[in-house]
């Protein structure tokens, strides 16, 4: 019979494999709180001083940003847009931050200003002159929760 006690402990072991699985998988802010609604978004509109910049929507923009090289934009703001394609604010909910990625980053950078790291807003810094691309996330925890997809930023010369 030590058949049939090695199938079951199998057994067993991986319903307990399983569920523990399912538990610790997923993405939750705290075990101990109740799972809430994921801040839903399908583009992001750029201003500054309240005059657009920049809008990307569902990964497709006819836009560019532009900086000058040695220079530093005037703050841009980040809303976003829901499924209804409305203008929403950033999320505000604990856990959730901005983040970018430049494609080549030897030719702009991000600035944000000190202790607001990880805000809506952001400033570009022009390295030196060329075609590059910035991508923006919004961040839950470790991972993004919605990308913009890539928005063109175009530095000049002085």
């Amino acid at each position: 019979m030590p058949y049939k006690r090695n199938n079951l402990f199998n057994f067993i072991a991986l319903i307990l494999f399983v569920l523990i699985s399912t538990i610790f998988s997923g993405c939750e802010d705290d075990p101990v709180e109740p799972q809430s609604e994921h801040y839903e978004a399908i583009g992001v509109y750029l201003s500054q001083s309240g005059i657009k910049v920049a809008s990307i929507l569902r990964g497709e923009t006819i836009d560019t940003l532009f900086v000058a090289a040695g220079a530093r934009t005037d703050g841009i703001n980040v809303q976003f847009y829901d499924e209804n394609e409305e203008l929403i604010e950033p999320p505000t909910e604990s856990g959730t931050s901005f983040a970018w990625e430049i494609e080549n980053p030897t030719l702009v950078s991000v600035w944000q200003h000190e202790g607001e790291e990880g805000g809506f807003e952001f400033h570009l810094d022009g390295i030196q002159e060329g075609i590059t691309s910035i991508e923006l996330f919004i961040m839950h925890n470790d991972h993004p929760d919605f990308r913009s997809g890539e928005i063109p930023v175009k530095v000049s010369g002085n």
